[in-house]
């Protein structure tokens, strides 16, 4: 951990601690009331009591229910909330209390003379008792009684709190049991018990479900001192069930820089998972070891017959199922059996020797084989590789590879598949086939390979298809495997510039075959290699990869090549590639290329994007990203969803770009797709002010790529420089991003365009804080940085209108705007006026704050605070609140602090028919009334509300004579005393 102190922070739960806090109001009130929070071994629900328990009004007394040898303790519970409250009391309140009580020495032999109930005390006294000397306490003050582990009380225990319940009136007092939901067998007392307080009316419950991925994550940055990755998150969710107790075994030694967990389980969660299995009887155990094996939930039919054929009765295995159920080691949902906690079955199948895994798998193949279904064939195949049999594991692998591929499930599709390469030479011929059936099967699992983002994978893959084929008697399949190797590795890890070695020859291999679609093909990949390297004739090869297309005749084909066309020309001629990508896309729907298809998706997003409006590129890609998912498009799916969420953050659609990251990053994406969408992630976490989180994302991308990556070099660039700024390397952003404004030896295009006002940003920050410090040198030197840039552009910025003209305007005013701030020029309240108001028509919500915050304290800094700053404040505090964009609301709030403006949003002020003075008001002496809560002045109420000077100064004074109050202010205070919340 770093060596910081573990901060065991209390993670979720927000909705549950809220209603415990309303009940602890309730009962300071006089409103008792008793709750039962129910849920498994670990789940948090001692956390929780603790949580609401910490109000400093209240008494709080602790008894736990006691189990020893299967046995209760009797009255353990009550004795030790009493026992508790005996230890904070004074003698005073001691004598006070117990008044009159002499029969509780039973249970408290330390407040008399008296023995314990086996000495003959009259126990049918202890409930009214109990009762009498609780609502005593709670007449002193507010109390608080926790029972822990409800599930082992005694059913004295529970006659005591049957009463106490019963007798709620108008106490002080609050009973708040935990109880797990697992060991409550059938017949347990506890279920009648629950079943007679529910018809109580101060009784409810709560149920404590397992965290989701937020407060996981939450739990992990308070456990390990820093912001876990979002994989390492998704994983730790995944294994340990949202349980939080779980989750601290399994975060234990981790320094939180991981991805991943370790492939061991840690000693202290295996001891922890298996202390209840040990409690177990030893039929149980073996049965539940049997389950294990089985790798999923398991039917009892299976599981029956696995067991038997292994010396367990068929009589035996419901009872111990039953067991095992009601002590929380297994389930049961929709008839399958299956551990509550799935790590549980890796530890004891780590506990088997190799002859016991063997024997118990080679049963399992013996009993599914014997009763084949669609769902079996990825268990054999898994069962017969475990149990040492090569040949039915590769046939059961590629029948479970096919019925993955029905599914549209690539990851496991590519996991049967590359078992089944690994087992070729071991496999007998007459299974495995022959050559031609090895190239089949190569070529297709680097395809799913590609599709489930381990392109690394599909390299070697062709590589060793190419190695069985003749390319002079078999040009086209060659031409084929030379592609498809091209395009890998471009995909692979850390992609950079594709190599053209592999595309040319194979093109040079189809000359004799000027009509064949591997032909096209070729000339498709050549030309979108082209355009990546900047060389010239790209247009001209993607023409001809169409003209051989259309005379193949074949539709898959020409679905490849007008993709290409399309990428080529996407900023060039975007209504042509728009046009080429919607046929390819109906064309590649037609004949099953969910690659091809979404290919299409994605440069039909860059054509959308240059004409504008973004909305409809927002829409339309968030629209072919589910369709891709649901297709099986496999990882590229994943960079419609980077597509669609940059637009989102440009709209200030932040909730829902946060919904489409959120599915994107538990997916963990690789390649170049998970590159984007970390990217995405990056620049949405910076503007929120989770700047650690921000680097994370930021840094996982340019592992899966390298940072000169030109596809994604002017986003790298855009973000970079967000989070740089807002970790407060704000000279540091400029010397960074400088030399990955344009591509190496390459001229600037339309996409480096849009870098260019995040870069005039950064530029003019840096000069601000050297003017700040007194460094005019360096501030020149910062100003200088962007004249620079802007000198050495080939042709006018935004010349191209991406996204529009408006888009376009507004990049020019963002420019301008900066240029002027970089120079401390004293027409930069213009400036940034005119970048709010295009912002505002191109629809950029963010960008427009921000204009609006730098308008304002361009305003200030020149004069006295004006109307308009005013209002320029209050609108970029309300656009920073609703996004959630928490450093530039501290940015508007300090501001506004300085310049004394009011902040305060007007609020409605109901009609109050309990008190005649708000009562009497009419609608619009409300509206104003509001207004005056927000401490805003006449002519701010006549512009907001579209009405004179004059006609509120009316308003105001009929408010003040109909209310009785002699101010403003005053009538401001009645009105904000009847707002919700105070």
């Amino acid at each position: 951990m770093g060596g910081l102190r573990a901060d065991h922070r209390f993670a979720g739960r927000a909705v549950e601690q809220e209603l415990l806090g309303d009940v602890v109001r309730d009962a300071v009130g006089g409103i008792p009331r008793a709750i039962v929070i129910h849920g498994e071994a670990g789940i948090g629900k001692s956390r929780l009591a603790r949580e609401v328990c910490r109000d400093p009004r209240l008494t709080v007394l602790w008894g736990s229910c006691v189990h020893f040898g299967g046995a209760s303790v009797p009255f353990a519970p009550i004795s030790g909330a009493l026992q508790d409250w005996l230890s904070q009391a004074d003698a005073d309140e001691r004598e006070r209390i117990l008044a009159g009580t002499d029969g509780l020495t039973a249970l408290l032999p330390s407040i008399g003379t008296g023995g314990g109930a086996a000495d003959g005390v009259d126990s049918t006294r202890l409930p009214m008792l109990v009762d009498l000397v609780l609502n005593r306490i709670a007449d002193q003050r507010p109390t608080v009684v926790v029972i822990d582990d409800l599930q082992w009380a005694d059913v004295a225990s529970l006659d005591v709190l049957s009463y106490l319940i019963a007798g709620f009136r108008a106490q002080r007092l609050v009973l708040i049991a935990t109880c797990r939901t697992e060991e409550r067998g059938e017949g347990h007392p506890l279920h009648s018990w629950l079943a007679d307080m529910r018809r109580m009316p101060y009784f409810g419950e709560i149920s404590l479900q397992p965290l989701d991925l937020d407060a996981v994550s939450n739990q992990i940055e308070g456990l390990l001192g820093r912001t876990p990755d979002i994989e390492l998150a998704t994983e730790v969710l995944a294994r340990s069930d949202g349980n939080p107790y779980l989750v601290e075994l399994m975060v234990r030694g981790l320094s939180g820089s991981e991805r991943s967990l370790p492939s061991t389980v840690p000693v202290a969660l295996g001891e922890a998972l298996l202390a209840t299995w040990h409690g177990l009887s030893e039929q149980a155990r073996l049965v539940t070891r049997v389950l294990a094996v089985g790798g999923r939930p398991t039917s009892y039919a299976v599981l029956t017959e696995v067991a038997s054929g292994h010396g367990i009765k068929a009589n035996q295995i419901t009872p111990s199922l039953s067991e095992a159920q009601d002590r929380g080691v297994v389930w049961n949902e929709g008839g399958d059996w299956w551990f509550r906690h799935p790590l549980l079955a890796e530890v004891l199948y780590d506990g088997l020797s190799p002859d016991q895994a063997i024997e118990l798998h080679s049963g399992y193949v013996r009993v599914l084989e014997s009763r084949p279904t669609e769902l079996t064939a990825a268990d054999l195949a898994v069962h017969n590789e475990r149990a040492g049999t090569i040949d039915a594991t590769f046939r059961w692998s590629l029948v479970a590879a096919d019925q993955a591929a029905q599914l549209r499930a690539p990851s496991e599709e590519a996991i049967q598949l590359r078992r089944a390469c690994a087992l070729w030479e071991s496999a007998s011929p007459a299974v495995r086939g022959g050559r031609d059936d090895r190239i089949r099967l190569l070529r297709r699992t680097s395809t799913i390979c590609v599709r489930a983002s381990v392109a690394d994978a599909a390299f070697p893959l062709l590589t060793e298809a190419l190695s069985l084929v003749d390319k002079e008697r078999e040009p086209l399949l060659a031409c084929d495997l030379l592609v498809a190797r091209s395009a890998a590795r471009w995909q692979s890890t850390s992609p950079g510039m594709p190599d053209l070695a592999d595309v040319l020859e194979a093109i040079e291999l189809t000359t004799d075959f000027p009509a064949s679609p591997e032909r096209a093909i070729a000339f498709a990949e050549l030309s979108e290699d082209e355009t990546l390297h900047g060389l010239p004739d790209d247009v001209l090869h993607a023409e001809e990869s169409v003209r051989i297309a259309r005379r193949s005749g074949s539709t898959q084909a020409l679905g490849r090549a007008l993709v290409a066309l399309a990428a080529v020309t996407d900023s060039r001629a975007p209504l042509k590639s728009l046009a080429d990508a919607e046929i390819a896309e109906r064309l590649a729907r037609s004949c099953g290329d969910v690659d091809t298809a979404t290919n299409a998706a994605i440069f039909r997003f860059n054509a959308l994007h240059t004409i504008g409006p973004r909305s409809d590129a927002a829409e339309v890609t968030r629209a072919a990203y589910l369709d891709a998912v649901s297709a099986g498009a496999g990882v590229w799916a994943y960079f419609l969803a980077f597509q669609a969420a940059g637009e989102l953050i440009d709209l200030g659609r932040w909730d829902e770009c946060r919904a489409l990251l959120r599915s994107a990053l538990a997916a963990r994406a690789a390649d170049i797709p998970g590159a984007g969408v970390r990217l995405s992630a990056s620049l949405l976490a910076a503007r929120t002010g989770r700047t650690e989180e921000a680097r994370q994302h930021f840094d996982r991308a340019l592992e899966l790529i390298s940072d000169d990556f030109n596809p994604l070099r002017p986003y790298i660039t855009r973000v970079g420089i967000e989070l740089m700024t807002a970790e407060g390397r704000v000279a540091d952003s400029v010397a960074w991003a400088r030399p990955r404004l344009t591509a190496l030896d390459q001229a600037p295009d339309a996409w480096d365009d849009e870098v260019l006002p995040g870069f005039a940003q950064a530029a003019a920050n840096a000069a601000c804080a050297a003017r700040d410090r007194g460094d005019v040198a360096a501030a020149a030197a910062a100003a200088d940085a962007i004249d620079s840039v802007i000198d050495g552009w080939p042709r006018a910025p935004f010349a191209h209108a991406m996204g529009g003209v408006d888009v376009q305007t507004m990049n020019e005013a963002l420019l301008a705007a900066e240029i002027g701030g970089s120079r401390n020029t004293p027409d930069q309240p213009e400036l940034w006026r005119r970048a709010a108001d295009t912002c505002g028509v191109a629809g950029s919500r963010w960008e427009q704050a921000v204009a609006q915050w730098r308008c304002a304290e361009a305003e200030l800094t020149s004069g006295p605070t004006s109307v308009q700053a005013r209002d320029l404040l209050r609108q970029a505090h309300t656009c920073a609140v609703e996004l959630g964009a928490e450093p530039l609301r501290r940015a508007v709030e300090s501001l506004a602090r300085r310049a004394k403006v009011d902040l305060s949003t007007p609020v409605p002020v109901e009609r109050e028919d309990d008190d005649p003075r708000l009562a009497a008001l009419t609608d619009r002496e409300r509206e104003v009334l509001a207004f005056l809560v927000a401490g805003r002045s006449n002519s701010e109420i006549a512009k907001d509300l579209f009405i004179s000077d004059k006609t509120v100064s009316v308003h105001v004074s009929n408010i003040l004579r109909k209310t009785g109050t002699t101010s403003r202010v005053a009538a401001a205070a009645l009105a904000e005393r009847r707002l919700p919340g105070q």
